[in-house]
Formats: C-alpha cells, sequence, structure tokens
C-alpha cells in the first residue's frame, strides 16, 4: 500500500482522521511523486486527489528540513486559497510544518510576517505568484522550492491566466533550478494539452488519470407552471418561471444543503431576489465573483454551519472549494458544457464513497434538449477538448515587463526563458522582438546594449496589470447603514442606469441608490422589486459536438437513451410534434433549413454557439454584398436569424450559404471582421494590456478608428485580431460544417416559418430581455398573443367559451344569453368570473370584480384588437387601457408599446415561452 511509504508520523495524522486506507489515485500517484517525476493527476471530485498529491510532499518536507518556501501551490481563486489553507494547516500544525497563503486581499501585517518568517507551503494564486518574483527577499525564500502544485489545472491550461503561469513557471526555475511539477484535475479533456502546459518544453509529464466509479444520480426535469396571479404579481415573473422557483424549493427543502448552479451573476441576483421575496425565512442566499470577499465567506460559512440551506451560485462555487456537506445540486438550464456539469454536479456528495446528485431543470424545449445531451455526455465523461491560444502577444507584452521588475534582461535570456514556456512553444524570435520595440516605443521598458530595464512608466503598467483577467471599471456598493461593502457593479451599468432613487438588486436583495460617489454608490434596503444589474461576461458557448447531438436527438427522438422526466419528454415530444404537424421538416444534424419569413429569415443550423457566430459573420458579408444594403444577424446555438432590409427570394438566401466553400473559412472571416464589435472589444483589451491605453481608460471616449489606424500592422492590432478568431469563433469547426454542407452530408432546404424556427427569436437564453426590439422579434411576439388560449367569459350568465386570440371575432357576443358584456380571461384567472355570483365578497374580491369589468368595457369598444394587448404577460385592464389610447402609426408601433408593457411588468425576466 502506498501508505507504507510515508513517513510514520504522516501516517499517524491520517489514522487520527480515521483514513487507514488510500483510495486507488492514492494508490497510483504517491509512488509516483516520491519517484520525483512531474505527475497530472486526472480523478473524479471527492476521492481525496489534493491528500494524493500532498501527502509524499509532506513527507519529502519532513525529511529535508530547510528554511524558506519549499512548496508552491497554485490554485485559481482566493476562495480555493483560504480552503486549502484551513485543510492543509491541519496537517501542518500536526507535523511541525507551517503552511501560508498570499493572494491580493492579504493583510500587509500578514505579508511582512511571511517576510521575515516565510512558511514551507505557500499557498497563491497565478498572479501573486508574479509579485513574489519583485521582491528580493521573497525571491530569496524562493531558491528552495522544490515541488510546484496547480489545483483545478483545467481552469488555466487554456486561457490567458495560464500562459502567465506557464512563463512564470520557467521563471521560477532560474530562481530556485529545476523542480517538480504536479497538476490536479477533475475534468481535463484534451489530457496531452494540459500535461505539456504543467511539464514545459522538454520535460516529461508522468499522467496519472482514474475513472473511478462515482455513483451519480443526475436528472433532467421539467417542472409544472405554477398558475397564482396574486404571487405572479408580486414576484413579477409568470408561471413557468414560478414554476422553477416552487419546484427547486421543495427540492432544497428536503434535503440537507443545496448549491443551486445558474450561469450568470444576472440570473443569481434574480432568483435570489424573488426567494427572499416569496419567503424572507427561506434560508437561500447568493454567490457570485461580484459579491464582496465579506459577503463571499459569510455565505461559504453560514452554509457550512447549515444556517443556509441552499445558495445560488455562478462558477464560484464551481471549482474544488469545501462547501460542507452539499448532498444536491440543482443546475438551472443546460450548463451549456459537459465540463461544467462534471464540476457542479461534482460539489454534491463531495466525500469518498456518497453518490452525486443533481438536476438540471429546465422548461424551454430546446434547453431540455441541450440538457440531456449534457446529462448523458456527464454521466459518460465525454469531455470536451480545450486547447489554449498559442502565443499570445498580450501575456507576451505582459510577461516581458514583469521580467525589468527584478533586473534588467537580455533579449537572449528572455527568449530561452519564453520557448521553455508551452505556451510559447513556437514563439518566433521576430514576434519577440516587434513586441519588444512596441514597448519600447511607448516607453514601457528603456533598452541600451545591456538589455532592456524597467521604467517609471512600466512599473506602473505592472502592479495595474498584474492580471490578465479582463476586467471594467467597477464602482462599491456600500450600504450606508452599515457602512459594510456588499459588492461592485460594473461602469457600463452605473453609466447608464445608476441614479439618485433608482433600485437594483445585489446580494438576492433591493437597494435604492442615496447617493452616487466617484468610485461608490451609497445604498439602503428597499422592500421593492429592483433592475437586475449587468456585468461584464457573457454566457458560456455551447460546443460544436453538443449542438451536434441535439440536432440528432431531434431526429432520432431516442429519449429513451437520456435520462429526461415524463414531463420534459413530453415537452420535447410536443415540440418536434408541433414541427411536424406544421407540415416542416425536423433541423438537425444531417438537416440545414432556411425559413423565409416578412424581411426575416432564419437558417436552423445544430453547429454551436462559435460557429454559428462564424457562419454568420461570413453569410452576412456576402448576403449584403449581393442586396448592396446591410442586414441584421443574431444567433444562437442552434440558429443564424437575419434581419433583411426588404423581402428577398429563396435562390439569393439559399445561393449565399452554398456559395461557402470549404477551404475558404479563415480567409473570409478575416475580411469580414475588420470593424466589427468584436474587434473592437478586443483591440481596447490588448491595447490596454499593452500599455498603450490606460487601465481606466473610458470606452466611449475612445476614437475606434484612430486606434484601428495607428496601430494597424502592430503586435497589438495583430493580437486582437488572433483573440477574435480563437476564442469569439471557431474556424475548425466551421470549416467541418462547410464541408458536410458542400458534400451533401448535411442537406439544405428552404421552407417557411415553423415552430422550430420561431423558437429562437421568441425565447431568451435566461431571464434576461432582448436589447432591442426588432421587427424579427415584433413578428414573432405577434404571433405569440394571437396564439395564445383566452376565455370569453359573460358577465351575465357566467358562461365561458375557450378560443385563440386570432379566432376574436369583431365584436364579442354570448352565445348563451346574447349579451355584450365579455370578459377575455387568462387561464389562471379564469376562475374569477365565478366572482360574480358571490353574495359578500370581500375587498380584494370587489377589486378584482372591477377588474374584469373594466376588461369586459375594452372587449366591448375595441374587439379584437384589445383582444391581442390583454394576451400580453401580465398587462390588465388598466395597461391595455393606455396602449389603446395612444397614437400609434403602424402595427410595429403597437406591438413595441405591448412589449414596452410586458417588460416593465417583467422586470428583466423571461417574459417569453
Amino acid at each position: 500500500m502506498s501508505f507504507e511509504l510515508l513517513d510514520p508520523r504522516v501516517t499517524d495524522v491520517l489514522e487520527g482522521m480515521n483514513i487507514f486506507a488510500p483510495t486507488d489515485p492514492q494508490t497510483d500517484v504517491i509512488p509516483k511523486i516520491l519517484n520525483g517525476g512531474h505527475v497530472l493527476l486526472v480523478a473524479p471530485t471527492g476521492i481525496g486527489k489534493t491528500e494524493a498529491v500532498m501527502l509524499p510532499i509532506f513527507h519529502m518536507l519532513l525529511g529535508t528540513p530547510r528554511k524558506g518556501i519549499r512548496c508552491v501551490y497554485v490554485t485559481p481563486l482566493r476562495a480555493l486559497n483560504r480552503d486549502m489553507l484551513r485543510r492543509m494547516e491541519e496537517f501542518g500544525s500536526a507535523l511541525g510544518l507551517k503552511v501560508g497563503v498570499r493572494h491580493g486581499d492579504t493583510p500587509d501585517n500578514e505579508r511582512m510576517r511571511q517576510s521575515r518568517d516565510p512558511p514551507d507551503i505557500l499557498i497563491t494564486t497565478p498572479e501573486t505568484l508574479q509579485v513574489l518574483f519583485t521582491g528580493k527577499r521573497l525571491r530569496e525564500h524562493l531558491t528552495g522550492v522544490r515541488w510546484l502544485v496547480v489545483d483545478e489545472i483545467h481552469e488555466l491550461a487554456t486561457v490567458e491566466r495560464g500562459a502567465q503561469l506557464s512563463v512564470a513557471m520557467e521563471r521560477l526555475v532560474r530562481i530556485a533550478g529545476e523542480y517538480q511539477r504536479i497538476g490536479v484535475s477533475a475534468t481535463v479533456g484534451n489530457v496531452g494539452e494540459v500535461a505539456g502546459f504543467l511539464g514545459g518544453t522538454g520535460r516529461e509529464t508522468l499522467v496519472s488519470k482514474h475513472d473511478t466509479k462515482r455513483d451519480m444520480v443526475l436528472d433532467i426535469e421539467c417542472p409544472p407552471a405554477a398558475g397564482d396571479p396574486a404571487l405572479e404579481d408580486r414576484l413579477q415573473c409568470d408561471p413557468v418561471v414560478l414554476g422553477v422557483l416552487a419546484t427547486a424549493k421543495r427540492y432544497i427543502e428536503g434535503g440537507r444543503s443545496t448549491l443551486f448552479f445558474v450561469n450568470t451573476r444576472e440570473t443569481a441576483e434574480w432568483l435570489a431576489a424573488r426567494y427572499h421575496l416569496l419567503d424572507d425565512e427561506f434560508p437561500i442566499d447568493v454567490h457570485h465573483g461580484s459579491l464582496s470577499k465579506e459577503n463571499r465567506m459569510d455565505m461559504e460559512d453560514l452554509f457550512k454551519k447549515g444556517e443556509l440551506k441552499a445558495l445560488i451560485c455562478t462558477s464560484s462555487l464551481e471549482l474544488g472549494i469545501d462547501v460542507g456537506t452539499t448532498d444536491l445540486v440543482i443546475q438551472y438550464n443546460s450548463p451549456r458544457q459537459v465540463s461544467r456539469m462534471v464540476q457542479r454536479a461534482g460539489r454534491a456528495g463531495h466525500r469518498i464513497g456518497e453518490t452525486i446528485r443533481a438536476k438540471i431543470i429546465a422548461t424551454s424545449p430546446d434547453e431540455l434538449l441541450e440538457a440531456a445531451v449534457i446529462g448523458r455526455r456527464t454521466v459518460c465523461k465525454e469531455l470536451e477538448d480545450r486547447t489554449g491560444r498559442p502565443t499570445p502577444f498580450t501575456v507576451l507584452a505582459n510577461q516581458l515587463i514583469a521580467m525589468t521588475m527584478s533586473s534588467r534582461v537580455g533579449r537572449d535570456d528572455a527568449f530561452s526563458v519564453l520557448k521553455r514556456a508551452h505556451s510559447f512553444r513556437d514563439l518566433e524570435r521576430t514576434e519577440m522582438d516587434s513586441v519588444l520595440e512596441q514597448l519600447i516605443s511607448i516607453k514601457m521598458i528603456f533598452e541600451d546594449h545591456d538589455g532592456f530595464r524597467r521604467s517609471k512608466k512600466g512599473m506602473k503598467y505592472f502592479y495595474d496589470n498584474i492580471s490578465m483577467i479582463h476586467d471594467e471599471r467597477t464602482y462599491l456598493i456600500r450600504d450606508i447603514s452599515s457602512r459594510g461593502v456588499i459588492g461592485t457593479l460594473d461602469e457600463s451599468f452605473v453609466a447608464t442606469f445608476a441614479e439618485p432613487y433608482a433600485m437594483f438588486i445585489a446580494k438576492g436583495r433591493t437597494w435604492r441608490i442615496v447617493e452616487m460617489r466617484d468610485d461608490e454608490l451609497l445604498v439602503e434596503g428597499s422592500k421593492e422589486i429592483g433592475s437586475v444589474p449587468s456585468w461584464t461576461g457573457s454566457d458560456i458557448p455551447v460546443p460544436y459536438d453538443v449542438a451536434m447531438e441535439v440536432g440528432r436527438l431531434r431526429r432520432l427522438m431516442n429519449l429513451e437513451d437520456y435520462d429526461c422526466d415524463e414531463a420534459a419528454e413530453e415537452r420535447i415530444r410536443r415540440y418536434i410534434e408541433k414541427q411536424r404537424d406544421s407540415k416542416h421538416d425536423i433541423p438537425s444534424d444531417e438537416l440545414v433549413t432556411i425559413e423565409i419569413g416578412d424581411r426575416t429569415a432564419i437558417i436552423n443550423c445544430c453547429f454551436g454557439t462559435r460557429v454559428n457566430e462564424t457562419l454568420s459573420k461570413i453569410y452576412s458579408a456576402l448576403l449584403s454584398a449581393r442586396l448592396g444594403e446591410s442586414v441584421g444577424i443574431s444567433t444562437d446555438p442552434y440558429r443564424i436569424i437575419v434581419e433583411l432590409p426588404r423581402n428577398v427570394g429563396r435562390d439569393v438566401l439559399m445561393n449565399a450559404l452554398t456559395s461557402i466553400r470549404p477551404g475558404s473559412i479563415e480567409s473570409l472571416t478575416r475580411l469580414t471582421i475588420g470593424n466589427s464589435s468584436y474587434l473592437k472589444r478586443r483591440i481596447m483589451y490588448t491595447a490596454k494590456k499593452f500599455g498603450v491605453i490606460e487601465k481606466d481608460a473610458d470606452h466611449r471616449r475612445m476614437s475606434f478608428s484612430r486606434l484601428f489606424e495607428t496601430y494597424r500592422d502592430t503586435p497589438v492590432y495583430d493580437d486582437a485580431f488572433r483573440k477574435v478568431i480563437w476564442e469569439d469563433l471557431d474556424i475548425e469547426n466551421t470549416e467541418k460544417a462547410v464541408s458536410a454542407l458542400s458534400d451533401g452530408t448535411i442537406a439544405v432546404k428552404a421552407t417557411g416559418m415553423s415552430p422550430i424556427g420561431l423558437e429562437g427569436v421568441t425565447r431568451t437564453k435566461e431571464l434576461m430581455q432582448p436589447l432591442r426590439a426588432d421587427h424579427t422579434i415584433l413578428m414573432a411576439m405577434k404571433k405569440r398573443l394571437t396564439d395564445e388560449v383566452m376565455y370569453a367569459s359573460c358577465i351575465r350568465c357566467r358562461s365561458q367559451r375557450r378560443m385563440r386570440v386570432i379566432d376574436s371575432p369583431k365584436r364579442f357576443v354570448c352565445e348563451g344569453c346574447g349579451g355584450n358584456m365579455v370578459a377575455l380571461l387568462k387561464e389562471y384567472e379564469r376562475e374569477n368570473i365565478k366572482l360574480f355570483s358571490k353574495k359578500d365578497p370581500d375587498v380584494s374580491e370587489r377589486k378584482e370584480i372591477q377588474r374584469i369589468m373594466r376588461n369586459a368595457n375594452l372587449i366591448n369598444e375595441y374587439g379584437a384588437k384589445a383582444a391581442m394587448i390583454l394576451a400580453g404577460r401580465g398587462i390588465g385592464p388598466d395597461s391595455a387601457s393606455r396602449i389603446l389610447n395612444r397614437m400609434h402609426s403602424d402595427e410595429d408601433d403597437l406591438l413595441r408599446d405591448i412589449l414596452s408593457s410586458e417588460v416593465l411588468y417583467a422586470k428583466n425576466k423571461r417574459f417569453w415561452d
């Protein structure tokens, strides 16, 4: 057994924790680490990965006593740092070893103590590791490093933070000599890529991959709608979302502790606010990266203690943080990627031998289909392959400046260090020289015959740009009563929304702005519903392979191979049957359809987020060239929606797609993104990371044309271009899709508008509203309104008739008694017609009777027009009356008025089916 190889003092500590036998990964990895090789351990969550790598290091630390930092433990999150400190201190104190943590939140007194008396093991982040190289005393403490562990390595290996770390690992070699490298993860799709990242150029890394089975129960569920007009009004949500809230609440109450994952911070805040309005005593709260560190730590501690039964969270709790006795994970809507679901599900039963219990809750058919595919792939461990962007110039510029913080550097030495780093293994000397010349030209560094050295401007840049994470200027949210910091808001939200007395949601509660200051907002609590802030970041992209399997599932309808509940299966079947009943083909992995409507075309293509983005750029450029006018484009993982300047023939629309040839994707993409919003956003980032513009520069005051012109054909512009190609688009899989279209493997067919196509127009991904109501959205909304089922309810005889809005007569007359006072009621309020028979209605019932009378008056006066307006979400007779009394130049104008009323009611929720 591997434990027999360890120092008796280590095994004594293990026995004190009632650990007597190693898990399979521990049996495998402990001897490999003791032998001194570089090791990548890939194993499921909750089977002792941390102990597998740290037990042999504890053993070797005891055998080689020496002053100074001897093991550096790198994690991608500060919260994970804190968690690791707690876990390792338990071992360290028992073994007489000191463990410390250092990151951006570490107090000055602790930093000074570490400089005087360094710990044996230092837990840190990639960013803080850069800072350790700058101080003379800290550099001396690093000379004794013999082990470096990278935890959750998959989070770093393929992003710019990881490229920065790959250079830092080589710079550490120059200080400490060669040391042993160990990587740990539960979710690695491309093992070779991650092993290469860990070892760097010229070093062999042993891979220890374990598919140790942990029992997993992963269900995909479609909750029933919960019709409750009073609650819908109070929470400002529709019956579908109310059903989600009620179902999740039932599961939370039935378990010990639950992590409720969502894909965006906006959704987390929206849900938390509704739960607090629903029941302020319900023990649930919210956790995400824009809340203050103190708030996040409080939430984690309350959750571990059991004082909170649930936390609504984003990826902030996705990684290996110990969150106590979590026994259930709920995911709202598809998690988009298998790796995300594996990490999130692994939070439940986070102990050896415990069963993983997870549920994906969704309501729309696209979400349910995608969730079914993600669920199957999660159970089968079919993870996505991810590869980091090669030779990122932004990181190169950052690291060249960082190297000068401790000493003068020669070009040959810098190039040698960089080439050893996996992320820069393909770096050409001419590329490094061009980046250096760029930095010299803006005085970020100085150079003479002895090498290049730091400048005052470069020093300021270094400390402003330690992190490679995309950032935006933020404002603190400060509670005026306690003076405590609640969290942060992005500048873009503050600039467009914030004003005195405006209300917004943070930490799952509503706050009213009392005072706006230069860098913070003073707020007070409010019991009303506020607006959900927006933060920098976007929804998680759906991979090509996942989207194609969704297409295959649509085609085969082999739902027996997927773990959906009966309601989810029924919702999917109705979706597909509705498409067939309308005499339309099913868009799938073998068929792309182009649906043609009024100034609108919808290309149904199951190619995923980034392929559809890539294809849409090329398609819109080709179509615009043929029409001589611009076209509007929006995409989701299963559609490209085209807003046309006029009605266009099907041959033109078909030919624009089929004319895209294999082998031309990259060149066509480069031609189309030259002035795109993607490139503008990316060049702002690269310009900041090169130091060309200040970190806090306001993008609203930037002249992008001047920026483009000044830096065209420089590393700044080139890297922005490459970043768009690599991170926003998908050239490789677009080539696959176009090749399949070209050789007929995937057929293309033109049709009219279908239910599946319109689903993409009338639905948003989360709870948020679209940015603008264009003609496409308005037409989809009209179809939804006219398809709405209502109940024509006679005030006189109380009889009711079920009907669709589209079938509304010009004048409503009761078929039973001939009365003309007929109200049009929705399903959830139809029973209220019985109130007219009640002899002694109470105050609230009398108000409802009056409301129905106003409804009937509108129907009597305006007929079908009033019926369509009343079909709107949250639109009652008063709102409808205001809309009807306004002047409308055309139908779009009227529909926009209806939409505005819906949005006012919905307050940033998903207001379409």
